[in-house]
């Protein structure tokens, strides 16, 4: 048994198969080793009893980081209004409401192709007990042709892709991450091409916590598939209003993902759809991400 606060006893249902039928009971567990006595007596005085342990074990949460990449300031294209302000609204969301401390919270604004690949690199440090988020907003691109999807940095050009940062590069760099969890959310235009191949997620929820988190993640929340997106987006706001009124402990990417997707159709001038999905062939195992409320 695992649970996630050391600091008091907690309540437990426990059931016990006896010869004679099977009884429960709440009992008081502490962390560690728990010796429990049961004991029954049926109407005719008759009893029986059993004796067994229970271990009690603590979830041992890694650290979460995160990296925001917004980019509204363009050399050569037309510039965005809301991707930084977007960024910093998030920020401080995670930061205040989550486990996320703002010394391990990154952003990058209106970076260069070089300066994202840079802090993509310095992720490569973090530990398997880690979790990463990583954030991007700003233009994009899907060349249908080739049918690779694109983010575009400050320095990005229409006429010349050197400086444009493919979802190809991206998700090399998620695979050579090592850390337990981690969860890519793009609100960009085409921002479903990060999938590739892979089709939407929508089985049913996880139900537990600590399989759910034991078991290795590379998933990705994008606000859109492979349409334009608005620049004022409403795919921010309604994540931003889950997150500030979410009143559970854990919260599993998947469930924010369901929870955000009718309205973001419904409230979308383009009808864009989110996607949520495997990151094919960086090393998911069928876990999630769970933002921890603090």
């Amino acid at each position: 048994m695992y649970i996630d606060n050391p600091s008091a006893n907690f309540h437990e249902e426990v059931y016990i198969r006896l010869s004679s039928g099977q009884f429960y009971s709440p009992v008081d567990l502490v962390i560690g080793r728990n010796e429990i006595l049961a004991e029954a007596t049926d109407i005719n005085y008759r009893k029986a009893s059993k004796s067994f342990i229970i271990e009690c074990k603590m979830i041992e949460f890694g650290t979460y980081h995160a990296l925001f990449i917004a980019v509204d300031k363009y050399r050569s294209m037309n510039n965005l209004k809301y991707p930084v302000e977007n960024a910093n609204d998030i920020i401080n969301t995670l930061t205040s409401k989550y486990t996320f401390d703002p010394k391990n919270v990154h952003l990058l604004k209106n970076p260069t192709r070089q300066e994202i690949l840079s802090e993509l690199q310095e992720l490569r440090k973090l530990s398997s007990a880690d979790n990463l988020l990583i954030f991007f907003a700003g233009h994009g691109y899907w060349d249908k042709d080739i049918k690779q999807g694109y983010w575009l940095p400050k320095n990005a050009k229409l006429n010349d892709r050197t400086n444009w940062l493919s979802n190809s590069t991206v998700c090399d760099y998620i695979t050579g991450i090592k850390t337990r969890h981690t969860l890519l959310i793009s609100d960009a235009c085409f921002s479903g091409g990060i999938f590739k191949v892979r089709d939407p997620l929508v089985k049913g929820l996880p139900t537990s916590v600590r399989k759910t988190y034991e078991t290795p993640s590379r998933r990705a929340i994008t606000s859109g598939a492979l349409k334009k997106v608005p620049d004022r987006s409403v795919f921010v706001e309604f994540m931003l209003e889950r997150l500030k009124q979410n009143t559970e402990r854990y919260l599993y990417a998947q469930k924010l993902y369901i929870e955000i997707k009718n309205p973001v159709i419904d409230g979308s001038p383009f009808e864009q759809t989110p996607l949520y999905c495997v990151i094919h062939g960086t090393g998911d195992q069928d876990g999630d991400f769970i933002f921890i409320k603090r």
